[in-house]
């Protein structure tokens, strides 16, 4: 009987703990909830806020630098349109007087003519010996000028021929 007397002691002392536990829990915790949860809902207002503020504010800073981008294009724009009217005005001014040129005098217009395309020429010829020199092949030289294979051969046989002749001279 004894064991029967302890076992129920030991039962009633349980329950007297577990109701004091869940007396005490639940008055609390409800009044400690909507409290945080008023806690948690003006923190996130503030939150809320201050993101507002940072993406108007980044809006407005984006916005500035776009408006200024904008703006210089479109003066570079003005600039390049003027540019390219002058060049226009100076390309038909000089087609008009080559025009006015060649009629009068069509030999003198003739020489002129020639030295520029010698001019080219040995430009042409400086920029294949130079790119032999680097150790480019002859197709490599014709892909890279835009030339013709022959060309490009026929401008080094130019070269041996005319070295060949110095050497004897």
């Amino acid at each position: 009987m004894e064991h029967v007397y302890l076992i129920l002691i030991g039962a009633g002392i349980i329950i007297m703990l577990l109701a004091f536990f869940l007396q005490r829990k639940s008055p609390d915790d409800a009044a400690a909830l909507p409290a945080q949860r008023l806690a948690d809902q003006a923190e996130t207002k503030k939150c809320l806020q201050r993101l507002s503020k940072q993406v108007k504010q980044e809006t407005a800073l984006l916005s500035a630098e776009w408006q200024e981008a904008r703006a210089d294009l479109l003066r570079e724009i003005e600039s390049l349109k003027k540019r390219v009217e002058q060049l226009e005005q100076q390309g038909s001014a000089s087609a008009q007087a080559a025009v006015a040129g060649k009629q009068p005098q069509a030999s003198g217009a003739q020489p002129a003519e020639e030295e520029i395309d010698m001019l080219a020429l040995r430009e042409r010829y400086r920029r294949v010996f130079e790119l032999s020199r680097e150790g480019l092949s002859p197709d490599e030289i014709a892909k890279r000028l835009g030339a013709g294979r022959g060309e490009i051969d026929l401008i080094f046989a130019l070269a041996h021929k005319n070295e060949r002749g110095l050497a004897d001279a």
